[in-house]
């Protein structure tokens, strides 16, 4: 009998990813490919969606040759991908225009008009999440304001992995994890037409696609694409979660009160609990999870390693030069270990996104900063401060999360490091557990998938069995209580800059007129 496997996909924000496995969770191959962010205005990100697609291509191409397997052996498709943004699919589905992604901030304004009259904190209290600039909701608004041809075109809204599933299967559907981003009823589970009409976007209702459960299968690999793709054609596709459900799926989080990091692109901190969770009210969001009666209580702040690679770049280029990428890592986290925690008085505020912050706290104007700088402080001080605020603002979003957590799962780029990963345990305060498998995102599709296809007798059975962890920190209690400390400073210094945020902006725009 012939061996079976599973392909999972990932659509990431600036990767996409194809990996196999076999039934027992073991990776057999892995093919990534980079995937350009355009900025052809400042605050805009943007990417071309048949780029998009024709990396996802490639790596499944490269990941079943990889594997040396039959493509007949693969039994069934799932695909994650990046949240929110904006996709819009003509009557005849082609792209109207490049995506606008979910870390877009052309939408700020529009965003603080809603959040000065209160209507995100009404929205929140039927959806469960907040809106910020990355929103659909607020791009669909602001397309209508200063785009609206391409709002005439459009016939589909569709957001990343759903753009994935139609080209490998022709049919067009999202799933609640991904609807939950949408103006939605997140108790039913529908579009809310109250919530369209809120947010003066009604007549674009009829672009969003049919929710389908994310362990459903939606439909097969078309002939064409499967001999564009060296697939069979017929293999079953399901629906699939955005990325930041598919991780958890991936981490084993099954049952209410456990909780995940995703230290990545975004930093996404959640609580998975049995009912949508509407405290604290106005912050944060409620997302629907891979299976039904549990919810995602997430504060997903806008930047984790970016804010590395940023300091990186730019403070230790000659030293990169220098290394290979790995034992550059080791030489940077080797000298950072000699600065004490608190980093001799440096606060480091990772609001380096362009669309400003969205968790705990909304804030299109936000803006990084170091706090505290002196003669004496070198750029390995700066380096340790920003593992530390990143570490703090993870720390802020469960802060804001109302419920106990005993220890907390991690992933993402930011989990290979066991510098980061013991400074998080530490200014958390709570065990960290850090998986053997790398690609969550890609099984927690997987898993779903094979679900679906009656390989598993269900997506928690499968988890339970398929799920291993390769690191443990213990966090130290005596550094815990030191950040506990600076971290009501973190606190108190974005406060006071609340008002100063907008200001800069207001400024920055006066200059840019001269």
């Amino acid at each position: 009998m012939q061996e079976k496997f599973l392909l999972g996909i990932d659509a990431g924000t600036s990767v996409v990813k194809s990996v196999v496995y076999n039934l027992e969770g073991k990776q057999i191959s892995l093919s990534r490919r980079r995937v350009a962010i355009e900025t052809p205005k400042p605050g805009w990100a943007e990417q071309d969606m048949n780029k998009v697609w024709e990396m996802v291509r490639q790596t499944i191409v490269e990941v079943v040759n990889k594997a040396k397997i039959s493509p007949s052996s693969i039994a069934a498709i799932g695909v994650a991908g990046q949240g929110d943004g904006c996709r819009l699919l003509d009557e005849k589905l082609r792209p109207v225009r490049p995506s606008i992604l979910w870390l877009d901030g052309r939408a700020g304004e529009i965003v603080t008009q809603w959040e000065k009259k209160g209507i995100d904190r009404e929205g929140f209290r039927i959806s469960g999440s907040t809106i910020f600039s990355g929103a659909p909701a607020a791009i669909i608004k602001w397309l209508s304001l200063n785009d609206p041809d391409s709002l005439k075109k459009a016939k589909c809204f569709l957001f990343a992995k759903d753009w994935i599933k139609f080209k490998l299967t022709g049919k067009i559907c999202t799933d609640p994890s991904d609807a939950s981003r949408a103006p939605i009823d997140l108790k039913k589970l529908t579009y809310s037409e109250e919530l369209f009409e809120l947010f003066e976007i009604s007549p674009y209702l009829s672009i969003f696609p049919e929710i389908t459960f994310s362990g459903e299968i939606i439909g097969e690999t078309t002939r064409n694409i499967a001999s564009e793709c060296n697939l069979k054609a017929g293999i079953p596709v399901i629906s699939g979660m955005i990325d930041v459900v598919a991780t958890p799926v991936g981490l084993g989080i099954l049952e209410k009160g456990e909780a995940y990091t995703i230290v990545g692109t975004t930093c996404f901190s959640a609580v998975l609990s049995s009912r949508p969770l509407f405290e604290p009210p106005g912050v944060g969001m409620n997302l629907a999870y891979a299976f039904p009666d549990r919810y995602v209580r997430a504060m997903p702040s806008m930047a984790g390693t970016p804010n590395l690679d940023w300091f990186v770049d730019n403070f230790f280029l000659n030293e990169k030069k220098r290394f290979k990428e790995e034992k550059f890592y080791e030489f940077l986290e080797e000298n950072v270990k000699k600065i004490s925690p608190g980093s001799e008085g440096i606060l480091y505020h990772p609001y380096i996104n362009p669309g400003g912050e969205r968790a705990p706290f909304v804030k299109p104007s936000a803006k990084a900063q170091f706090f505290g700088i002196s003669l004496r402080h070198t750029k390995w001080h700066l380096l340790r401060a920003v593992y530390e605020g990143v570490a703090l603002s993870v720390l802020d979003c469960f802060s804001h999360i109302p419920v106990e957590v005993a220890e907390v799962r991690i992933s993402g780029g930011g989990a290979t490091s066991s510098l980061w990963c013991q400074i998080l345990s530490d200014v958390i305060g709570k065990p960290i557990h850090v998986s053997s498998a790398q690609e969550l995102g890609t099984l927690g599709a997987a898993i779903a998938a094979g679900a679906a296809v009656g390989l598993y007798p269900d997506i928690k059975e499968a988890a339970k069995e398929l799920v291993k962890f390769s690191h443990f920190y213990k966090p130290n209690m005596e550094n815990h209580s030191k950040y506990l400390e600076i971290y009501r400073l973190y606190r108190s210094i974005y406060n006071h800059l609340w008002n100063d945020w907008d200001e800069r902006r207001s400024l920055l725009r006066k200059l840019q007129e001269v």
